[in-house]
């Protein structure tokens, strides 16, 4: 009879071990897969860099002033600038849950963002056969919008607490948009006259690329917030400005602007949400 409690006493203890032993494992390892589908906004600071900038045109003397085309190339930086940007954004996300260690949980992300800007620079032409040089004082108000593809890498532990840290990055185009472009001639100084008066405006598409690093939190299940560095490099871009038409001015071809390739660096915030 002894026997027979001490059996049963450690029958019950091996099935309680093991029962308990079933319910970490399917805690761990046998709870639905971790992939979600989400969507996220977001939003912060963008800096650039300054950058350089080239504006090419024709200026036609009359045949009384005994010079003929004037060939202009006036070339300069702009100013360093600084704004806000906002953007949404969907991505899938292949992930194992964590029975112990570290998982990798790649994912693949669509993202749009917007942010506008002001560029200012003084462009000179030294190179001016027959008059003094030429030094134009330029702005450009600048709206970007930018579509870019990602991949992200997040890396997560049990033992992180619902934070998870990421890297990722992506290419895709900005669409960049010039408009009340003004260009004024200091040397010799012309008051008034605005070299872009016929058409202040225009639109044109850049290769961009980003890479970007963060830390994530999940809370309530289907939420996350995260915060981040971006690093976005947007490629040089040719804009074809009006010719100027004003009166005395001597009348010139279309101006063609070349904005060489900007450099940002941006910090947000922003939320996700699992679908």
């Amino acid at each position: 009879m002894l026997n027979l409690r001490r059996f049963a006493v450690l029958f019950a203890l091996v099935s309680l071990g093991a029962m308990n032993s079933s319910l970490t494992a399917w805690d761990c390892c046998e709870q639905p897969s971790c992939n979600r589908l989400y969507i996220g906004a977001f939003g912060g600071g963008i800096y650039s860099n300054s950058n350089e900038a080239t504006q090419y045109g024709t200026a036609f003397f009359s045949e009384i002033h005994s010079i003929g085309p004037l060939s202009v190339i006036a070339e300069g930086n702009l100013n360093k600038t600084s704004s806000c940007f906002g953007g949404v954004q969907i991505g899938y996300e292949w992930s194992k849950p964590g029975c112990s260690g570290w998982s990798l949980a790649p994912a693949g992300e669509l993202e749009v963002f917007f942010f506008k800007h002001k560029k200012e620079g003084h462009l000179i032409n030294q190179t001016v056969v027959g008059l003094d040089e030429h030094d134009f004082s330029d702005s450009f108000h600048m709206n970007s919008n930018v579509i870019l593809a990602n991949v992200v890498l997040s890396m997560n532990n049990d033992c992180l607490l619902g934070f998870s840290p990421y890297v990722g990055g992506g290419i895709g185009a900005a669409r960049v948009s010039l408009h009340k472009a003004d260009s004024f001639q200091l040397v010799p100084l012309e008051p008034g006259v605005n070299h872009f008066n016929s058409n202040r405006n225009d639109s044109t598409w850049a290769f961009a690329a980003q890479a970007k690093t963060g830390l994530r939190y999940n809370f309530c299940q289907k939420f996350h917030i995260f915060a981040e560095y971006r690093y976005l490099y947007v490629d040089a871009a040719n804009f074809i400005l009006g010719a100027t038409n004003i009166s005395p001015h001597p009348p010139t071809s279309p101006w063609n602007v070349k904005v060489k390739n900007v450099h940002y660096n941006a910090f947000a915030i922003g939320f996700q949400f699992d679908l």
